[in-house]
């Protein structure tokens, strides 16, 4: 059977559910589980259902009923698969949520949201992404991913943020920086892309900028 892509109410219907009061307060909301698979659809390992969907829920939903658990189950599957056919395609990769960072340190935006989700997918299967031959190149790439996450605090990422200039110009590169995290992972040598030229921060008179 022909895979078949989450159409609108079906979205509509997993995103209100990892909402809901039904899920543990730790669960990912969508855009967060969003950004987790699209690590793990990039990882050149495979990952199963029964490793990552733990992970999404925290712990097991109350779900209504056996009929529910199917749905949803079936619902995150097919999102899965469906980050898989974009990446595989040449449309190149659409975030689902805008390139912007929250406005105050106390409420993440849904980019930062996203972004969060992505790297836990990235720690999750660590030891694939950091191969010797390729470990430069991936921790060039995830720079924008990790300046818009809520999860580092080192020194570059730090000064990045610091700049609003060098953080937009960061996360405005991530849908194509997923396409080549992909890419580099996922595909013969001559296809692989040449690592992008990051932000510099040479200037010292800059913003303190914020984060959730």
């Amino acid at each position: 059977m022909a895979h078949q892509p989450l159409d609108d109410l079906e979205l509509e219907t997993l995103e209100n559910f990892l909402e809901s009061d039904q899920v543990h307060e730790e669960c990912q909301n969508f855009v967060m589980a969003h950004g987790f698979l699209t690590a793990l659809a990039i990882c050149p390992t495979p990952t199963t259902e029964d490793q990552w969907l733990p992970v999404i829920f925290e712990e097991t939903p109350q779900f209504e009923n056996a009929k529910q658990e199917k749905q949803i189950t079936q619902y995150l599957t097919r999102l899965f698969v469906d980050i898989q056919k974009e990446l595989e395609s040449e449309d190149g990769f659409m975030v689902p949520c805008e390139l912007e960072m929250g406005q105050s340190p106390e409420e993440l935006s849904e980019l930062q949201e996203w972004a969060t989700g992505f790297m836990e997918g990235v720690f999750m299967t660590e030891s694939q992404w950091f191969e010797s031959e390729k470990e430069e190149v991936v921790a060039e790439l995830l720079l924008p991913i990790m300046v818009a996450s809520d999860l580092f605090d080192d020194e570059e990422v730090v000064q990045i943020r610091q700049s609003e200039k060098l953080t937009d110009s960061c996360i405005a590169q991530i849908p194509e920086v997923v396409t080549d995290l992909f890419l580099v992972l996922r595909t013969e040598p001559e296809k692989r892309p040449f690592p992008k030229a990051q932000p510099k921060q040479g200037n010292k008179n800059k913003k303190k900028g914020g984060k959730r």
